[in-house]
């Protein structure tokens, strides 16, 4: 018979967009992971289309004119107008300082006191070929490699002198030109950092953003790291998929994930399970076709779970740790339990 599962609290300092998020470690007969329920929130970065700033007089690239970008703000509302849209859009990839207050609201008020994470830009002198959107709006103070999460010290480094500071990179061939080129921190193996499809695309690829809070965390020996692994199951409907950490820009933000992740549960609004693998993954680089080596990389570390699917599915619908208490269980309950068993079953052999 199989070792029971093990269930130890292991964090309640994540969260999702509405809600404290409490992390468990699992573990038993050879598996490992770390289990959390959440609703998702989209991320689209990486996509040749996320991010655009409307220019109605073209500017240095005419495309500019005939923008659409995903990421836009109440796009088509009654008195919303395009260059609104896309700029509140634009803020989302405007990184926090550290010292308090918000990237997006810095870039939305014009101080410059932000970086820019999720979009590629370079300072002018930097350039070289490379096309930069150079208007004074758009120019970021802080460096992009700037990370306001680990200040230390809770002091704002010295901005950089006006008109030295970031601006973001545009596409200019392909469909896709007139767009900037947006990032993902995990990337495809190509050695071309600005190339738009040396990152992750969102609609493609089914991505969760990881959190620098997953530092403080290890379950045998090893911590949930940028490309890892996992599974995440809609409870309600079972309907589930492998996906990589492929992102990250939070400090303890959970359910921040990919279109394709969403897409492939029809997720909106649902609470998500998510089973992650400390350890699976090989950095922040990935082979070309990321999407086809999740899979196999999650098979991997599922095998031993085999009829302990049976304690894990019982937990994840329900919280409890006693896999004989069927008959306890609400309608709700039992239907989230059978939801979560079938999808753990696509992922193991459950037969004892």
């Amino acid at each position: 018979m199989a070792e029971a599962l093990k269930f130890r609290l292991a964090s309640e300092g994540f969260a999702d967009c509405f809600s404290s998020v409490s992390v468990h470690e699992v573990s038993g007969n050879g598996f490992s992971a770390f289990v959390y329920k959440c609703k998702l929130n989209l991320d689209l970065d990486g996509s040749r289309y996320s991010y655009g700033y409307y220019n109605p007089s073209g500017g240095v690239c005419d495309l500019q004119r005939k923008l659409d970008p995903l990421e836009s703000w109440h796009k088509g509302w009654k008195g919303v107008s395009t260059a609104r849209s896309q700029k509140v859009g634009l803020g989302n990839a405007a990184g926090h300082p550290g010292d308090g207050t918000k990237g997006h609201e810095n870039f939305l008020a014009g101080n410059r006191k932000f970086y820019w994470v999720g979009i590629m830009a370079l300072r002018k002198k930097d350039a070289g070929s490379h096309l930069l959107d150079e208007r004074p709006e758009l120019e970021a103070g802080l460096d992009q490699n700037y990370e306001g999460y680990f200040n230390k010290n809770g002091k704002l480094p010295a901005l950089l002198p006006v008109g030295s500071g970031y601006f973001p990179v545009i596409q200019t061939s392909g469909p896709t030109a007139g767009y900037y080129i947006s990032s993902t921190s995990v990337a495809v193996d190509d050695g071309d950092q600005y190339d738009p499809g040396h990152y992750l695309d969102p609609e493609k690829v089914p991505y969760a953003v990881w959190a620098n809070l997953w530092l403080n965390l290890s379950a045998g020996g090893k911590k949930v790291s940028q490309g890892d692994f996992g599974i995440a199951i809609r409870l309600a409907s079972g309907a589930h998929t492998g996906y990589v950490y492929g992102d990250c820009g939070t400090p303890n933000k959970v359910g921040e994930s990919s279109q394709k992740l969403h897409t492939s549960l029809s997720a909106f609004g649902d609470t998500i399970a998510f089973i992650a693998f400390p350890g699976s993954g090989n950095g922040k680089v990935m082979a070309k076709n990321p999407e086809t080596l999740i899979r196999p990389a999650v098979l991997s570390r599922t095998t031993s779970l085999g009829s302990n699917a049976n304690d894990l599915a019982m937990f994840l619908a329900t919280g409890r740790t006693n896999t004989h208490a069927h008959k306890e269980l609400t309608s709700l309950q039992a239907r989230a339990y059978n939801n979560t068993y079938a999808a753990l079953a696509d992922w193991t052999i459950v037969s004892s």
